[in-house]
């Protein structure tokens, strides 16, 4: 396993600590976190984003989330990215039993600037799946 140097390698590592996850059970991936201290909160936080964006593993995409979720809970990345373009990126895909993205989102970026941000988002052109999904990291947030 390497330490990844880019979001790319951070996805390609992820993705191949969760795959193996059938045979050495959640070995590999907490390996993984375990290495995650070494690398850049901007890496971290580029290749979790990509993970929610990701759209085609639909058979392993909760199991995914949950694992990104839970690098997001256990190591707190700090980001400085806009979070409009993190919710638009991601909101789409993101599933709504995964509530650790919430709550990082209100820790790195502090609830009243999510609430101006969530007010702001609520005023763009939503899908319908996309308005559920954001009430619901309001009810996550209590909101």
């Amino acid at each position: 396993m390497n330490i990844p140097k880019t979001s790319d390698e951070f996805q390609n590592e992820f993705y191949s600590s969760i795959d193996l996850m059938d045979k050495i059970g959640d070995l590999r991936i907490r390996q993984f976190m375990d290495r995650l201290n070494k690398v850049s909160d901007e890496i971290i936080v580029d290749g979790i984003i990509k993970v929610f964006e990701y759209e085609n593993r639909p058979e392993t995409e909760y199991i995914d989330q949950k694992y990104a979720g839970k690098i997001l809970e256990k190591l707190k990345p700090k980001s400085d990215l806009d979070l409009l373009v993190v919710l638009k990126s991601t909101i789409g895909n993101w599933n709504k039993s995964v509530e650790e993205f919430p709550f990082w989102i209100k820790e790195n970026y502090g609830i009243e600037s999510v609430k101006n941000k969530l007010t702001e988002f609520e005023t763009q052109n939503l899908t319908k799946i996309e308005s559920e999904k954001l009430k619901t990291i309001k009810w996550w947030l209590k909101i």
